[in-house]
């Protein structure tokens, strides 16, 4: 499925609704829309950096812009601590652990190598419990373009772009007392919202797609010996 940029949206609400608004505006707006529609295309990425420091000595690291959940934090070191009144580190489980941890494969995407961190994610940072040389972040996040924005299909650049139109109209229909302005932001709003319901629904469903749907739908005993269970058969 072909992806585009976000300001594409911007483009179509100025060419189908004559809207004239800033990129600001249109961004705001736009996210606005983009968060309705609820549609959000994620992947896993690894995200590795050097931790600051703030002037009240605290350790922390920026996170990315498209960070939508964290699902793990680690360091670049294994876990080689030991239960002992003594000591509480030892090099010999260092190395058994880094040698047992070089001999890992097939692992999945959810898996990242190190010790684990605890942290507290705060306004686009994690604060660090202790300073790390390296930290690993592995995250899924949006699939943005090149300018950061949420990368669009066409169903939601045209809802988007229903959206934009409505809520200008709109607006300059309330601040002017104008009931024929506000009337055909209603009509506009009428097509946001089924434009939106669209967008929700996929342009295309494949074989894989519709094997997991079939799993969930119908009975356990769909897939019998000597029978095609494929979508299409």
């Amino acid at each position: 499925m072909k992806r585009y940029s976000f300001n594409t949206a911007y483009i179509q609400a100025q060419d189908l609704y004559g809207v004239e608004l800033t990129q600001d505006e249109f961004e705001n707006l736009g996210l606005i829309a983009w968060g309705r529609i609820g549609n959000k295309y994620t992947r896993f990425y690894k995200y590795t950096t050097t931790p600051l420091q703030t002037e009240l000595g605290e350790y922390y690291i920026e996170l990315p812009c498209n960070v939508d959940i964290i699902e793990a934090v680690t360091a670049d070191y294994e876990d080689y601590q030991k239960t002992s009144s003594t000591q509480d580190h030892s090099l010999d489980n260092e190395s058994v652990e880094d040698y047992v941890e070089a001999w890992k494969f097939n692992t999945n995407h959810y898996y990242s190598a190190g010790k684990y961190i605890k942290y507290q994610e705060v306004d686009g940072k994690l604060y660090l419990a202790d300073n790390f040389k390296t930290v690993n972040v592995l995250y899924k996040g949006i699939i943005v373009d090149s300018e950061g924005l949420p990368s669009l299909n066409e169903k939601e650049i045209d809802a988007i772009a229903a959206f934009v139109a409505y809520s200008k109209l709109y607006k300059k229909g309330i601040t002017t007392m104008n009931n024929a302005i506000i009337q055909t932001a209603q009509m506009l709003k009428a097509d946001w919202k089924n434009l939106c319901t669209q967008s929700r629904v996929a342009e295309y469903v494949n074989q894989n797609e519709m094997d997991e749907i079939l799993n969930v739908g119908v009975s356990w005993d769909r897939k019998v010996y000597g029978k095609s269970y494929k979508p299409i058969r």
